[in-house]
């Protein structure tokens, strides 16, 4: 079904139908963020290519801008639980990885 809806040349109303799904998740899910700037300009819902294929899905500037506000997001909920107390800080650049017990060694 899905190679159906990523094929530009199928134009079944079921297979249509099912796009126009995936097009209101995805707003619905820009909504949740709170992104609502990206749907005044639109999010560029077609047929893109994703380097090796071509898929039914948002436009590639609009998936970039997504994937760096969430790499954004990741960094400030990860520095929140740091600062809670709840994880430890990343890792220095350059550090030793720490040696792995007798009773680990074997896993690995």
């Amino acid at each position: 079904t899905y190679n159906l809806v990523h094929d530009d040349s199928c134009h079944d109303a079921d297979i249509a139908e099912l796009r126009e799904i995936h097009t209101v998740i995805d707003a619905a899910t820009v909504r949740a963020y709170g992104w609502t700037d990206l749907l005044e300009t639109g999010l560029g819902h077609g047929f893109h290519s994703t380097g090796r294929d071509t898929r039914y899905t948002i436009s590639p500037p609009v998936r970039q801008e997504i994937l760096d506000r969430l790499l954004e997001l990741n960094h400030t909920r990860h520095a929140q639980e740091v600062s809670a107390g709840l994880t430890k800080p990343p890792r220095k650049p350059g550090r030793a990885r720490p040696t792995p017990t007798d009773t680990q060694a074997g896993l690995f």
